[in-house]
């Protein structure tokens, strides 16, 4: 019976992200109708980018050095998964 439950159980929890995202068939909206004296007006971050544009290169005219930067030349980076297999293996090893 203990083994019937745990099944059950099993098959419950593995579902429950399929039953989560689930959802029932919705109708769409109608579609907005345009009409021609509607005006398209430009997003306002093309005015900020060609600002950003002028600042950054009235900066690097003021340090022409900067540049040559290369960055990333001078240590290595341990992500998530490399941390996670060396305490799998820390793990083992100190169970065995």
């Amino acid at each position: 019976m203990n083994k019937l439950i745990t099944g059950l159980l099993l098959i419950a929890f593995a579902s429950l992200p399929g039953i989560a995202q689930a959802s029932g068939l919705r109708a769409l909206p109608p579609p907005a109708e345009t009409t021609a004296s509607q005006a398209v007006v430009p997003p306002a971050t093309d005015r900020q980018t060609t600002s950003a544009v002028n600042d950054y290169a009235a900066r690097e005219a003021v340090t022409p050095a900067l540049g040559e930067f290369e960055g990333g030349h001078y240590g290595y980076y341990v992500g998530g998964g490399v941390v996670t297999v060396v305490l799998v293996v820390l793990l083992v090893l100190v169970l065995l």
